[in-house]
């Protein structure tokens, strides 16, 4: 009897340390792909379906930066997942379970062990990394809670809209200014300047949310209202955009620029015409 107990324990502690070995070979290899996953024993959410809106170019989908942070988050997790390109407004591609589960249409949209919907790359992103911890992600410094992709984005489409310059006459100006000088005391009080994935040399759930809304603005700003400049006043701000946007998880999934001005031409009712370099 003591041995059999004995025998039980001693696989209790083998079982405990393959577990604490596993996690920290998928820590190591950062699951990169399905195959991999598989053979660490990697849990995934099963027959994963992710949605995305289709952009101007048929079956592409759009520059918003939900999108982009939705895939950079997909591939550093290493979930295996198949992708839609729907249109709700003339039903095109869209699954049979969409309308019953997302009357508003809102998307990104995730479909995931049988019947869980989560509407908004934000939703999806936090029910994902609540449930399948494994590769660990940074959520990103002290305070990084306060700050929100979707904050520059809104900002970004209000003051292209704005006729008003870039001064201080400019309502939109002056709240894109504060959020810019927010972001940059940010920086230095809990990422020592230069960004916590620069030192980690992973992008943090903070990074995937920031970069791609601050990408779209710096890009096109000066092709639907000319004259924008960002601010002497946030150095580590504009040090850490410049290492950000060059990190290859960004590069690898980043709009062009056309992707991007096309997105925003409808929204602002201009039409750019680029050269044809630009691509």
């Amino acid at each position: 009897m003591f041995a059999m107990h004995t025998g039980n324990a001693r696989r209790s502690m083998g079982k405990a340390r393959s577990s604490k070995e596993t996690n920290k070979a998928l820590l190591a290899a950062g699951c990169k792909d399905a195959k991999a996953a598989k053979m660490l024993g990697y849990k995934c959410p099963k027959n994963l379906r992710i949605l995305f809106k289709e952009g101007l170019e048929e079956g592409k989908v759009n520059a918003d930066p939900t999108t982009t942070e939705l895939k950079i988050y997909l591939e550093m997790k290493g979930f295996p997942h198949k992708v839609h390109v729907v249109e709700p407004s003339t039903s095109k591609n869209l699954p049979d379970w969409f309308r019953k589960n997302n009357w508003d249409g809102v998307l990104p949209m995730a479909k995931y062990d049988k019947e869980q919907y989560k509407l908004g790359s934000a939703e999806i992103m936090m029910a994902l990394e609540k449930k399948f911890r494994v590769p660990l992600m940074c959520a990103g410094g002290m305070g990084a809670a306060r700050f929100r992709g979707k904050t520059v984005k809104n900002l970004t489409l209000s003051l292209l809209k704005s006729v008003r310059p870039y001064d201080e006459s400019n309502p939109d100006w002056t709240d894109l200014r504060s959020e810019f000088r927010q972001l940059d005391e940010y920086l230095v009080q809990c990422h020592n300047k230069e960004g916590d994935y620069l030192k980690e040399k992973r992008f943090s759930l903070w990074d995937i949310r920031m970069v791609p809304a601050l990408y779209n603005l710096m890009t096109v700003a000066n092709y639907f209202k000319p004259g924008f400049v960002l601010p002497d006043d946030v150095p580590h701000l504009r040090s850490y955009m410049n290492h950000a946007f060059e990190d290859p998880i960004f590069v690898k999934f980043k709009p062009t620029v056309r992707q991007i001005v096309k997105y925003f031409e409808p929204k602002l009712n201009v039409r750019i015409v680029l050269p044809d370099d630009v691509q």
